[in-house]
């Protein structure tokens, strides 16, 4: 249970906590049947002193061992300047815990590069988003063989293709072949990419080093839709 009230002896030394303002007696005998309705300065006044629960430390790269402490600061012989705050033990995680952590945010990264899409120029002023989620690339796949076919019987045919933005231009073969072997090679980056990440990763010699590593170097930048 959270501990709400710090109960003093008349030297400012914690006697004992109270986790409910209910039914709280002062070590000066005086009992509040609601210590939430009485003033700090009442409280203060009989040595009990509410308790600044504060934030609990961020637990990426630490945890939290135990409940947390009370600490009493401040000067006696001035009663106004007495708190009571909590005080919270932590410790690092192991640096192979640091380590799957980083792995799993750079699969993350991977998975992101390659299913995010990818910007394809197709002329001064004139680009698209071309999805590459597993479903989109089985599809880019399926034409990129269909253009390879057209394109070894000189068929011009062009191919309808939809973008990320729900238009369908018609492209050439030639170029839903360039599509397909792109995002193939897109595929294929991200991987060997993430392989060198998880190598640097476990060669990571301590926490701190954890903590500064950047698991997205290497991977193609994501692409904005808005700016395509």
């Amino acid at each position: 249970m959270t501990a709400l009230y710090a109960i003093c002896d008349d030297q400012w030394v914690l006697a004992r906590v109270a986790n409910s303002p209910m039914g709280l007696k002062a070590k000066t005998g005086k009992t509040y049947n609601n210590a939430a309705l009485a003033t700090v300065e009442d409280l203060r006044a009989n040595f009990v002193l509410v308790i600044d629960q504060g934030s609990k430390p961020d637990q990426e790269w630490q945890t939290v061992i135990g409940n947390p402490q009370v600490v009493i600061d401040g000067a006696p012989n001035e009663p106004e300047t007495m708190t009571a705050t909590l005080q919270y033990i932590t410790q690092p995680i192991s640096l192979e815990a640091a380590k799957d952590k980083l792995r799993k945010r750079a699969t993350h990264c991977c998975k992101k590069a390659m299913f995010s899409g990818w910007i394809w120029d197709r002329a001064e002023g004139e680009s698209y988003v071309v999805q590459t989620d597993e479903m989109s690339r089985a599809n880019i796949a399926e034409k990129g063989r269909l253009a390879d076919r057209r394109v070894a019987a000189s068929d011009a045919t062009l191919i309808p293709f939809r973008m990320a933005d729900n238009s369908t231009p018609k492209i050439t073969p030639a170029e839903m072949t360039y599509i397909a072997d792109t995002v193939a090679i897109l595929r294929d980056d991200c991987i060997e990419n993430l392989d060198a990440v998880w190598a640097s990763i476990e060669a990571l010699p301590d926490i701190e080093a954890c903590m500064a590593f950047d698991c997205s170097t290497g991977f193609p930048a994501v692409p904005d839709p808005e700016a395509s």
